[in-house]
């Protein structure tokens, strides 16, 4: 099998080779391959020349690129069919996490981006590489020079919705039936594993609802405790991620549920940390615009540091500023013992 392979490239890879003819990738989504050395940023051939002695698979990878560094200009073919400038530059480009830390400014030590899309994730930067003892943490390469230690959690909101059209409710009746419930939905505790977890590592899990009796049965009760069950989630990522040296000193949100403004008080504080999103909400497509101008400063000469490009480009949103309140925080540490509690019992 090995002897009928000439290149192997990840989908966007594929799109630039198309694009140019050039074979080559980046160290963020190389990073992510399962094959790739993050500690020395390069292929792992010894780990390759187990699956393939004779050293094939491994000179079929592509050439690997800096972040800022273009991989080509268009094909005169593919310019005509495109409509586009042929002396337009392709950049590397990069997976959606990478593009998102760069289109929220977390190219430094202190931020971390929290995604609340269908599936959760937490990012942050690293300057150096740090390969956590935990399985649950991904050390990936940044698409910024640097490092990208990050956790993803499989059910946020997706779960959210399952509750909210089970009780036909539309967002902005589900977010009041939140604000309606107290903290901890008066003791309703849900562990949203709708599609098992991979944060905590449970993949066989099922979802399960704990705590009810006759007196706090009601629907604002678990619309709240579908979203502090799913928020818990991250939590018990970032606390992985706190645990292997990274700060966290301001999150940036970012994803569907990030447009509601009592998830975000939950989130900041559950996470005791204050929160705040972006003005562009496709924070991963301005990243990799900003990606891109950083590749295109360099190849005309006058390079822009990428920080620069990111204050330039980047704006936050400061209505949806939400800071920690030190008395609900206190409340959700004794709500996120019986969820942690929860967890040891699956």
């Amino acid at each position: 099998m090995f002897e009928r392979i000439d290149k192997v490239l990840l989908p966007h890879d594929y799109l630039n080779y198309w694009l140019t003819g050039r074979c080559c990738t980046e160290f963020g989504d190389a990073s992510g391959t399962g094959y790739f050395n993050v500690r020395g940023r390069e292929w792992d051939l010894p780990l390759l020349a187990h699956i393939d002695p004779s050293g094939r698979l491994g000179k079929a990878l592509p050439q690997l690129l800096e972040a800022d560094a273009p991989v080509g200009t268009l094909l005169p073919d593919i310019a005509r069919l495109l409509g586009l400038n042929p002396d337009a530059l392709v950049s590397s480009g990069g997976g959606d996490n990478m593009m998102g830390a760069i289109g929220t400014g977390n190219i430094q030590p202190g931020l971390i981006t929290m995604s609340l899309g269908s599936s959760g994730t937490v990012y942050a930067y690293g300057d150096e590489v740090r390969v956590s003892e935990h399985e649950s943490v991904a050390t990936f390469c940044s698409s910024s020079g640097g490092w990208l230690p990050l956790i993803c959690t499989m059910n946020l909101t997706n779960a959210t919705t399952a509750i909210r059209e089970l009780f036909a409710l539309d967002i902005k009746d589900f977010n009041q039936a939140i604000a309606q419930a107290p903290i901890g939905a008066e003791g309703v505790l849900m562990l949203p594993f709708f599609n098992g977890e991979r944060v905590p590592a449970l993949p066989d899990a099922t979802a399960s609802i704990v705590g009810l009796d006759s007196t706090n049965l009601t629907q604002v009760n678990l619309c709240r405790a579908v979203v502090e069950g799913t928020t818990f989630g991250l939590r018990y990522g970032l606390d992985l991620l706190r645990d292997s040296g990274i700060k966290s000193e301001k999150i940036r949100l970012i994803g569907g549920g990030s447009k509601s403004a009592v998830w975000r008080q939950i989130v900041a504080d559950i996470m005791n940390t204050p929160v705040i999103c972006t003005v562009q909400p496709e924070a991963a497509a301005l990243g990799a615009a900003i990606q891109a101008a950083w590749c295109r400063s360099k190849a005309d000469g006058t390079p822009e540091a990428l920080l620069q490009l990111c204050e330039r480009c980047i704006g936050l949103d400061p209505d949806s500023e939400t800071h920690p309140v030190a008395q609900n925080v206190a409340a959700y540490q004794q709500v996120y013992q019986r969820y942690q509690a929860q967890l040891r019992k699956v």
